[in-house]
């Protein structure tokens, strides 16, 4: 499998750093480190993470940062649409 992500979860990622970097360097660099290091784990194991409510949507938590990555498995992809705070709203709960 492949992992791709969308524009979305592009932006996401560019404001967790973006955030994170204005108040420490090293940990915006750990936190996108601890992404990509789980993505590469979907990328072995694309159905590892628990399904959410959403029909085809997993979550999978990033390990030692409070981040969900919210994807869905499109053969031959691991799409990944967003990361985002375990605080925030689920992305399907969001007001538009």
């Amino acid at each position: 499998m492949n992992v791709r992500y969308t524009r979305n979860a592009l932006r996401d990622l560019e404001q967790i750093s973006s955030y994170l970097a204005a108040r420490n360097v090293k940990v915006a660099a750990d936190v996108l480190a601890a992404v990509e290091d789980v993505a590469s784990r979907l990328e072995r194991f694309p159905y590892s993470a628990q399904a959410t409510e959403m029909p085809g949507v997993r979550a999978a938590p990033v390990t030692g940062f409070p981040y969900i990555i919210f994807y869905t498995v499109e053969n031959p992809d691991v799409v990944i649409h967003h990361v985002r705070h375990a605080a925030r709203l689920r992305p399907w709960h969001e007001p538009e």
